[in-house]
């Protein structure tokens, strides 16, 4: 069930423990499927998740789309990809893009999924539309505290019933008991060889019967009741 997850705020400059030019927002996101897994990608192509990254008191969007365009509601003060360091120990190639946001901004995510505080940063693992899972991290920020809603983990697939359960749930149905095959074909076999001995038996008595020829008057019959 989806829910709002806190990410912490943006931090203030002066208790920052990555380099910085001031207050901002640094996202992040890295799959972790595919032959991208482990890799940090241009965080524009990940706008459908980044659209659930509310800003502010007011919740507004990170990102939003608006027809066929989308529409980034705060500045980009610096882009995916090679660039000159904005500051001493900052990178010069900027493996997320930067969002202008002033310290103390809060951070929240609409949607399922797992957060982790980290040094300097939080970390989200979520899954997009179609179920893949990534990790998007929020750089420049005091983390919150560790929170999780719903589930983010692919479903396993269910466990299909061996040969044997299958046989089980027919013998039920028909005979209204979980009885396997195997005893009931056992105790088939047995009742057919107890009615072929009986059936035997019978034969050899009638063979052997001393009686079976013997034949009595009406007279004779009379006389046994008499």
């Amino acid at each position: 069930m989806a829910g709002l997850i806190p990410l912490g705020s943006v931090v203030d400059p002066s208790k920052d423990v990555f380099p910085s030019t001031g207050a901002h927002l640094d996202v992040r996101v890295i799959p972790q499927f595919g032959p991208q897994k482990g890799k940090k990608i241009d965080p524009k192509t990940a706008r459908t998740l980044l659209q659930n990254v509310l800003v502010g008191a007011d919740k507004r969007p990170l990102v939003q789309q608006a027809g066929n365009d989308w529409k980034w509601n705060f500045p980009i003060t610096s882009g995916f990809g090679k660039r000159t360091a904005p500051t001493a120990g900052a990178s010069t190639y900027h493996e997320g893009i930067d969002i202008g946001l002033g310290a103390g901004t809060p951070l929240t995510y609409k949607g399922t999924g797992t957060y982790r505080p980290d040094h300097g940063f939080g970390a989200l693992s979520v899954a997009d539309p179609q179920g893949n899972p990534y990790e998007i991290r929020f750089l420049h920020t005091a983390p919150g505290k560790a929170a999780s809603v719903g589930s983010t983990q692919v479903p396993t697939a269910p466990t299909l019933p061996t040969p044997e359960q299958n046989t089980d749930t027919l013998m039920e149905s028909l005979f209204g008991k979980k009885e396997s095959l195997r005893d009931i074909l056992t105790s088939s076999l047995l009742q057919q060889a107890l009615a072929r001995k009986q059936t035997s038996q019978l034969d050899e008595f009638a063979l052997s019967n001393p009686y079976k020829n013997m034949t009595i008057t009406p007279e004779q019959a009379m006389a046994l009741f008499s």
